[in-house]
């Protein structure tokens, strides 16, 4: 918010936070040497209710369809082995 109103020229966040918000221009990701990436990870509990649900929302998260959309909103898919 700080670099979008101005108040400051630079600014250093995630990547999926800024990239839509106006006033901000991305210049690019910092060099891997200083760069620091969040893994997310997910589970399916095993007291939840909906444990179908959950894996359907689970496989369509990593699903390689998505990629694009991740991608589009500054989150780099996950590598599978």
């Amino acid at each position: 918010m700080l670099v979008a109103r101005g108040d400051v020229a630079l600014g250093f966040q995630q990547l999926s936070e800024l990239i839509h918000l106006p006033g901000i221009d991305v210049l690019g990701g910092l060099p891997s040497e200083i760069q620091l990436n969040t893994v997310f990870s997910a589970a399916v509990g095993c007291s939840s209710s909906e444990p179908d649900a959950a894996k359907a929302l689970l496989r369509f998260i990593v699903a390689s369809e998505s990629k694009a959309v991740k991608l589009r909103h500054g989150v780099t898919p996950a590598q599978h082995a």
